[in-house]
């Protein structure tokens, strides 16, 4: 965790975990210590507010510049040891987290959902995804699961305790305030001049939360890792290890299931970049640059990521950051949050502290809502684990698909994102998949693995080579 909080502004509170602010566990910890005589340096002081019922600390940056104090009050904020928990007797310092950001009832672009066939909700794609979570991860390794909503979104709270049930460590929060916002010096009134405008303001704000605001977010609440989930992302084969052990003992800091490529307003994102390699030469390698410029579409598919946060949150990543998020282009050019942490990542990162799991069977699919092709999946897919036994995957498939229309030109193909790229010296890219499968990806074609070049493919092959887990 960093020493620093978030910046927040008078009207908002800091976030907190198990619904007890950060400040009043300070607020605790400060009076523990004056009481045993150990606070004797009069510029260290706090003020706690009591906003609406919320603990509140409108300044706290004097705490952290005193360096033991500030160990302390780390050690405090990453322990519920001082509030009550479902376990009395077990107490742990949670550094790892997986999220969603759900909405409960119709998406704000994408409308009425259906699953091809039927008409289905935010709430039944979130639980058939908390469903399969649970049984095939957490279960297993244990962590806490925040499912974040936003101030749009106002879900019956029986419904939030109803899916609580049978799922420990699975917590609730709306975010509101600066958490779900326009970025600064952004006016409602520029709207009508929005590139997209099927896509809401929400889905911008959903854009900007994934990029630039988790981040702090979940710094502030003592998490150092973090995976994500789509409401409608399922894992379908069990994962036998913890993955956030994993990415922490083979210095993994950023992780993805699926490459694909994506191009919606990459055009102002590069040129951004450009501005700031040019004014920042040592941000990268010429080797990491010689890859983004051969193919700057190339990104991975961020639905589902593990991400250290760090990362995020430092030099040169977290500038770049700022940059983008004054330029507004994730609301005016709906830049999405998939090209921004994939350029980072790529830029950087060296190849070998990205992952690329791939022993996990794994669906994202968006439903088409185009009149042709509506109720048929779109983008994404689900792709084989390597692992995943062949009558296994074929009885996931074939499940896949009849819950289409037969009309709906439903691609099984070996020659997409779940196999791996491989490339002989003097040889073009050929696409390789595992032994004895019969296919490995049914869906639409979300990544067209078999147009990148040599250059992109040896970029994917070293990702590869340092990712092998089965």
């Amino acid at each position: 965790m960093t020493s620093s909080s978030p910046h927040t502004d008078e009207n908002t509170p800091v976030p907190s975990r198990n619904g007890t602010n950060s400040s009043f566990k300070i607020f605790l910890l400060l009076t523990s210590l004056a009481m045993a005589g150990l606070v004797r340096n009069k510029s260290i002081y706090i003020n706690v507010e009591s906003i609406n019922g919320v603990m509140k600390t409108p300044n706290i940056e004097n705490l952290a510049a005193i360096s033991d104090f500030g160990a302390m009050r780390d050690e405090l904020l990453l322990s519920d040891s001082i509030i009550p928990s479902e376990s009395q007797n077990h107490v742990v310092k949670n550094t790892d987290v997986i999220v969603y950001l759900a909405q409960f009832g119709h998406h704000s672009s994408y409308g009425q959902q259906t699953d091809g066939v039927n008409e289905i909700t935010g709430t039944s794609k979130l639980n058939h995804s908390l469903t399969t979570l649970y049984k095939n991860y957490v279960d297993d390794f244990p962590c806490d699961v925040i499912v974040f909503y936003s101030e749009d979104d106002s879900p019956d709270p029986e419904l939030l305790q109803e899916l609580k049930k049978g799922r420990p460590r699975l917590r609730f929060e709306q975010l509101e305030g600066q958490w779900w916002s326009l970025p600064p010096g952004l006016s409602m009134s520029t709207r009508r001049s929005w590139k997209l405008p099927g896509f809401s303001v929400g889905y911008r704000n959903m854009i900007r939360w994934y990029s630039k605001l988790i981040w702090p977010y979940l710094d502030a609440l003592g998490y150092t890792h973090v995976m994500r989930m789509d409401d409608d992302s399922y894992i379908y084969s069990t994962i036998k290890y913890n993955l956030f052990e994993y990415m922490r003992d083979h210095n993994k800091r950023y992780a993805f299931r699926q490459p694909c490529t994506d191009s919606v307003g990459i055009g102002h994102l590069n040129d951004l970049m450009d501005e700031f390699l040019k004014d920042n030469p040592n941000a990268t390698t010429p080797e990491l640059l010689e890859h983004y410029h051969q193919d700057r579409k190339l990104g991975f598919y961020n639905n589902w990521f593990m991400a250290d946060i760090s990362f995020f949150l430092s030099p040169p990543g977290s500038t770049f950051l700022d940059i983008v998020d004054r330029s507004h282009i994730m609301y005016t050019q709906r830049t999405n949050d998939l090209l921004i942490q994939s350029t980072l990542a790529r830029l950087f990162l060296q190849p070998k502290e990205i992952q690329w799991f791939q022993d996990f069977t794994y669906q994202h699919v968006t439903i088409s809502r185009r009149k042709v092709e509506s109720g048929c999946p779109s983008v994404g897919a689900l792709t084989r684990g390597e692992g995943t036994d062949l009558l296994q995957w074929r009885m996931i498939s074939e499940r896949f698909n009849s819950s289409f229309d037969p009309a709906c030109d439903i691609r099984i193909t070996a020659r997409k994102n779940a196999c791996t790229i491989l490339h002989p010296s003097g040889e073009m890219p050929r696409l390789v998949c595992p032994p004895n499968s019969t296919y490995d990806c049914v869906g639409a074609e979300m990544c067209a693995m078999e147009s990148l070049g040599l250059k992109e493919g040896h970029y994917l092959n070293e990702i590869v080579q340092s990712s092998k887990t089965w």
